[in-house]
């Protein structure tokens, strides 16, 4: 079970005025899942930036993550320096703020899953039919289960088409969201397998962002993220831009037809000072923020 953990480092500074709003998926973009590569993951310098620029560039930073806030800790702690703005995670089923090196979950976020009228008892008993049907599932370790989500790996296969229009058939009975993704090895997944994720309908990683822009009040556009695998597609689809990190799982790449040059937070650095690094905008196209 999740825990709220309040003992997060300081957070970047809170600008005033928000133009911008940065989101990062965790694993294999924002924090590079193997320990041996955390040297090379250049968050000191995506860090200094942010502190640098956030309240004059109007700077709004988070991540938005299937790993669940145990498991978010865990591979930030002794690793980043500033915590981000937000955090939302399990697959964008929990939202927090970051103040004050303590977080403080949205009331805001917390009601729209209330009245979607989600059951993790529905869900289970979803699972269950399924299980007797004789899917394939196996469920995900811990790290990737959340109070508002529960996940599987399902192995590539030629059933694969015809039980996941099934699975799809029983969740929308339940109103239950149910996503399908192409799984990354590189950040610790199975080899030739898909994520099959359950979560509320209002949530998910393009409802994060959707989230996001109604509490800012900002355009599409002023929206950037950044992501490594295909489960960060839907959060391109509701931002301004959308980047794959050049260490990206090379499925997501061939998918998406692109990615940048640097790995991890080098990579998106480069596109916060290529997009940023120009003089102030205008006063009309400052947003404030509305919680």
């Amino acid at each position: 079970m999740t825990t709220l953990n309040n003992n997060w480092p300081e957070e970047f500074p809170f600008p005033t005025v928000i133009r911008t709003v940065v989101c990062c998926d965790l694993d294999e973009t924002y924090i590079p899942s193997d320990n041996d590569k955390k040297a090379l993951g250049g968050v000191n310098f995506l860090e200094s930036y942010i502190t640098s620029c956030a309240e004059e560039k109007g700077i709004l930073a988070g991540w938005i993550t299937g790993t669940n806030l145990d498991s978010a800790w865990r591979k930030s702690k002794g690793y980043i320096s500033r915590s981000p703005h937000f955090i939302c995670c399990s697959l964008g089923t929990e939202f927090y703020w970051v103040k004050n090196g303590r977080l403080v979950p949205s009331d805001t976020w917390e009601e729209r899953i209330r009245r979607s009228g989600y059951s993790h008892q529905n869900v289970k008993s979803l699972i269950s039919v399924l299980l007797e049907q004789g899917m394939p599932l196996e469920k995900q370790p811990e790290d990737y289960q959340g109070p508002y989500k529960i996940s599987y790996y399902y192995p590539d296969g030629p059933r694969m088409a015809s039980d996941f229009a099934c699975i799809q058939a029983l969740a929308n009975e339940q109103r239950v969201r149910v996503i399908f993704t192409r799984c990354n090895p590189a950040a610790g997944d199975p080899p030739d397998c898909y994520d099959v994720e359950f979560i509320p309908l209002c949530c998910g990683k393009d409802q994060a962002v959707s989230f996001l822009r109604e509490e800012t009040a900002l355009p599409k556009e002023a929206i950037i993220a950044f992501g490594d695998s295909a489960n960060d597609f839907a959060m391109f689809a509701q931002s301004g831009r959308g980047y794959l990190v050049g260490n990206a799982d090379p499925f997501a790449i061939k998918q998406y037809g692109s990615s940048l040059d640097g790995a991890y937070c080098h990579g998106i650095l480069n596109v916060l000072k290529e997009l940023l690094d120009w003089p102030p905008e205008s006063p009309d196209n400052q947003y404030h923020l509305n919680k």
